[in-house]
């Protein structure tokens, strides 16, 4: 039965088939705005199953050693000329510390020394969030957010929520996240739990007394019926969604057979959303399957595009 579990969840944690055709009418590659040297950034990106060359697991797909260093290559490149260099970098579907402490001195090699933090989790096929930051950031604490929570005799999270305590140049709590997967939502099980993960994690929300922001893949969007539940669960924490602060036409960080969906989000407390700068997407990942499958990760390195919100330093610092 647990085998059996296990199988199941590695086809659920697999993104888009690589039979499908590439998307027509995609927007042009295109970078994020540099952020002004009066701001700090946080930016959200699903790394699309990194893991390394080592098989740890009979559901790991371990990475030949070459495609490993170019995948970490194509993944830097990225996130300096495209993100550039987000002070904080939440992830999701990097496989473990090492891995991501490996990008991050592939990052170092471009000038911006990161700081990494990863706790594993219960994914059987070794997902995990993590997150990368550097200066002017600071942090004191990481925890694993409902690790030991069941849901129907297992796991409710196999990638629990990565809590930080943000220290500078605010001080709030930081979340980042990777929500079950849409995989077999006819099934009440998957919908429920679905269900339960986010108004699991809005009430936790709701206990806070300081800021809080909350960041990753959520795995749902509003106004697509049945897939749009754990959204509107979450939504009740009464977070400021960052989307709010785009064109509508830009509100979309992957697509579902083409159709352009939000599931990559950063959610903020009030006080935070009101000294908040800008918010912009990246292009040239979301829809173009055939690429990514065909390049192995390398031209595009994700299905996502990433999610960039841009606060102001001094403004935050002066509080």
């Amino acid at each position: 039965m647990r085998l059996t579990y296990c199988i199941l969840i590695l086809f659920l944690c697999i993104g888009a088939s690589p039979l499908q055709a590439e998307c027509r009418n995609l927007a042009a590659p295109r970078a994020v705005m540099a952020p002004a040297d009066n701001q700090w950034t946080l930016a959200t990106l699903n790394l699309w199953r990194l893991r390394d060359a080592r098989k740890d697991s009979d559901l790991d797909e371990p990475l030949s050693s070459s495609l490993l260093a170019r995948r970490l290559d194509a993944i830097a490149n990225a996130v300096v000329n495209d993100l550039h260099a987000p002070h904080l970098l939440a992830v999701q579907e990097v496989e473990n510390l090492a891995l991501l402490e490996t990008l991050a001195n592939r990052l170092a090699q471009s000038g911006f020394r990161y700081r990494t933090v990863l706790l594993e989790g219960n994914d059987p096929s070794g997902m995990d969030v993590g997150l990368l930051y550097r200066a002017p950031i600071a942090l004191t604490q990481s925890r694993a957010l409902f690790a030991k929570e069941t849901f129907q005799g297992y796991p409710l999270f196999s990638r629990p929520p990565l809590a930080v305590s943000l220290q500078s140049p605010v001080q709030a709590d930081l979340v980042v996240v990777h929500l079950r997967s849409a995989r077999d939502l006819k099934s009440s099980r998957v919908f429920e739990k679905r269900r339960h993960q986010a108004s699991r994690l809005a009430g936790w929300v709701a206990e806070q007394s300081g800021p809080v922001i909350v960041a990753g893949d959520f795995n749902s969007t509003w106004d697509a019926g049945r897939f749009s539940d754990s959204y509107q669960q979450f939504a009740a924490s009464g977070l400021f969604n960052v989307w709010q602060k785009l064109a509508p036409a830009e509100r979309y960080s992957y697509r579902y057979r083409c159709r352009p969906q939000a599931l990559d989000h950063i959610w903020l407390s009030a006080e935070l959303a009101s000294r908040v700068d800008a918010v912009d997407v990246s292009r040239g990942s979301a829809g173009r399957y055939r690429k990514l499958y065909g390049s192995e990760g390398i031209s595009p390195i994700s299905d996502h595009d990433a999610l960039v919100v841009y606060f102001d330093r001094q403004t935050l610092e002066a509080r």
